[in-house]
């Protein structure tokens, strides 16, 4: 455990944090099989990167998150089959392979009597049909939730730190935020938090 002794409160992001990154699954299952139905990998990667915010923020479905990306390249609607395929591999290749490190430092951080949180971009269909049942003995550890979809704020936006602070009861230069992005890690900081990017696993 780093030295915390100036720090009262945690906040964990999900992917690449709790769960082990999921862009090299993407890369051997989600990409292939979008390829197969016509979307080929740059637009996968590129419609994902521009419009993922709408879904993260609970302002649309993933099925129409997909079909947006569909239509944007001038492609045939993609049919139910087809978006309940591509979201079965995209919710695998999150909450698949999950960090025991992670748990591990939760778990120490707590007994260290510090309060832990969990602060996501993530949908709330994704959070309660997988990381609500794939991620119990994290949320279990956790005093406190700010899921993008929920609160309709995004990271890096600082009224979502604001916001996670004020839950959480702890002054945001006591405040401790792991992330797997660089940008999420320098709005906290901008923001008055102490944060850092969390190694990659393994």
């Amino acid at each position: 455990m780093n030295d915390m002794k100036n720090i009262d409160g945690v906040y964990f992001d999900f992917g690449g944090v709790i769960s082990v990154s999921p862009m090299p699954k993407w890369e051997k299952t989600l990409y292939p099989y979008c390829e197969s139905v016509g979307l080929s990998r740059r637009a996968a990667i590129d419609g994902f990167a521009r419009f993922r915010s709408l879904w993260d923020s609970g302002e649309t479905t993933f099925e129409d998150l997909y079909r947006h990306i569909f239509r944007v390249n001038a492609l045939s609607e993609p049919s139910a089959e087809v978006l309940a395929e591509i979201r079965r591999l995209d919710a695998a290749s999150w909450v698949d392979e999950l960090r025991p490190d992670t748990l591990a430092l939760m778990r120490e951080l707590k007994a260290a009597g510090k309060k832990i949180g969990i602060l996501s971009n993530m949908a709330p269909d994704f959070y309660d049909d997988y990381f609500k049942s794939a991620c119990a003995e994290y949320i279990a550890l956790a005093d406190v939730e700010i899921i993008s979809g929920f609160v309709r704020l995004c990271k890096p936006d600082p009224a979502i730190y604001a916001l996670a602070a004020e839950r959480i009861g702890i002054e945001p230069s006591r405040l401790m935020f792991y992330d797997d992005f660089e940008s999420n890690v320098e709005a906290a900081r901008k923001c008055g938090w102490q944060a850092q990017i969390y190694p990659p696993y393994r």
